[in-house]
């Protein structure tokens, strides 16, 4: 509801965000930072600045909720985003250049290596001169002659899929073209006190299940500090469409997350096993898109369901036996409709407040929160071609993480080649440790070892 007094409007939190609110909480109480990812865009040149600034201004304005501030209703608890009806600043904009580029951004601030820029930066806060900006946009001249294009998104307001909207509407802008791109959500319907406690059964039940295995983290469930490492590793076009072939055959074409799921869990497992431990089996809970295929919205907000799956010792054995295992819950928790019951969860949890709300769901695992981080987005912004006058020659995403779990294994793809993203907290994970997981990780994805992939 807008205010023409104040100057701002409300906008409420959707129910998929809550926990993205905790885990951000969480990880400012620890000292971790906050939960900021980051979405890159590799281009053949300099992109034209000339244009991203304007555009970056015309962003603001056109969706102000990027500078909205968090806040609670003092009578119902529910958290909100208070919104600047008219925001005068654009989106934050800095120019780099690695030591050894050529030096055309004669604006640009000089770096010894793009990956430690792009880690510093993540553990900033996005606000600039007591504005709260949730995104900003970094631009890095390689001393290859290549470019990136880093957007910084916090997690409380944007996910992966929605950051790469975002950047398809900051290319758009650059290009002149203002159009409609969020579209309108669906209404959650109106249930009873009586339904909602009916509804949430099925998870609370899942959730005890999950309980009884244990949700084991390579950091342990006490958190740390730590600077964040991320590993990323395109597989060529041929080793991509074997790797798609055999993902298709053995989790089938529409639900690929299964197989990469098993993947993750047994690459974890790889190093628990090479410390000398052998849990029970693993817990992580995956994001599952609700947008429509192709939509341009919406932009913001965690569009998401979440299914909770479980990687128990006698399913480890092997990949076909991991993805078999994860399949077969796919199937269960779609029929049971448990991502919906989930999401009544969280809308029954929606009023504690965030340390509360954190204290809960450690509380169910012995102070762990799941055993990693994963997720599968599928391709990257594939109606992207160009980004302000540059041509994109790969894109991907640099989660963060927090301890626990400190670890996570991510997956996506642009233009028929895929992209692999081993991310970990310091201290989580020795470069010995990092290598065989990765091994694992190949092996499993080529049915095969491919030394020749790991860096």
């Amino acid at each position: 509801m807008a205010t023409a007094d104040s100057g701002v409007t409300r906008v409420p939190v959707r129910v998929a965000d809550c926990f993205l609110l905790a885990h951000d909480d969480f990880m400012r109480r620890t000292r971790q930072g906050r939960h900021i990812t980051q979405s890159i865009i590799e281009l053949d040149r300099l992109p034209d600045v000339a244009r991203l600034r304007p555009a970056l201004a015309r962003l603001v304005k056109k969706h102000p909720l990027l500078v909205g501030r968090l806040r609670r209703d003092w009578k119902t608890w529910l958290p909100y985003w208070e919104v600047p009806t008219a925001p005068d600043r654009g989106l934050p904009l800095g120019l780099w250049r690695e030591r050894g580029s050529a030096g055309v951004l004669t604006e640009a601030t000089e770096v010894a290596k793009t990956m430690e820029l792009l880690q510093d930066i993540m553990t900033q806060p996005l606000e600039v001169e007591g504005i709260h900006f949730k995104a900003r946009l970094d631009i890095v001249e390689g001393r290859d002659g290549g470019c990136c294009a880093a957007l910084s998104w916090s997690h409380l307001l944007i996910d992966g899929k929605g950051a790469e909207l975002l950047l398809a509407e900051i290319g758009r802008l650059c290009d002149g073209v203002d159009e409609p791109c969020d579209v309108k959500e669906p209404v959650r319907p109106e249930m009873t006190f009586q339904e909602k406690i009916k509804k949430t059964k099925a998870a609370v039940y899942r959730l005890e299940d999950l309980a009884k295995i244990g949700a084991p983290s390579l950091a342990g469930p006490r958190p740390r500090r730590g600077r964040g490492h991320y590993q990323v590793i395109t597989l060529s076009a041929e080793d991509s469409a074997k790797l798609n072939a055999r993902v298709e055959g053995m989790a089938g074409a529409l639900f690929p997350m299964t197989f990469y799921v098993a993947c993750a869990a047994r690459a974890h497992d790889r190093v628990f096993q090479h410390r000398g431990k052998q849990h029970k089996g693993y817990v992580v809970s995956v994001p599952v898109q609700t947008r429509k295929r192709g939509a341009r919205g919406p932009l913001f907000h965690n569009q998401v369901s979440i299914f909770f799956f479980s990687a128990v010792r006698e399913a480890l054995g092997t990949i076909e036996a991991a993805t078999a295992a994860m399949k077969q819950q796919f199937a269960e928790m779609t029929r049971g409709r448990l991502d919906e019951s989930f999401l009544v969860v969280l809308e029954m949890m929606m009023r504690l407040p965030s340390w509360m709300f954190m204290k809960v769901v450690r509380w169910q695992f012995k102070g762990e929160m799941c055993s990693f981080f994963h997720s599968h987005t599928g391709a990257f912004a594939p109606e992207m071609i160009e980004f302000a006058g540059a041509k994109i020659t790969n894109a991907y995403h640099l989660p963060c993480l927090a301890t626990p779990p400190g670890t996570g294994l991510f997956f996506c793809e642009r233009e028929g080649q895929v992209n692999i993203t081993l991310t970990w907290r310091e201290g989580c994970l020795s470069d010995e440790e990092r290598r065989l997981m990765l091994e694992q990780t190949m092996e499993d994805l080529f049915g095969e070892p491919r030394p020749d992939l790991i860096p």
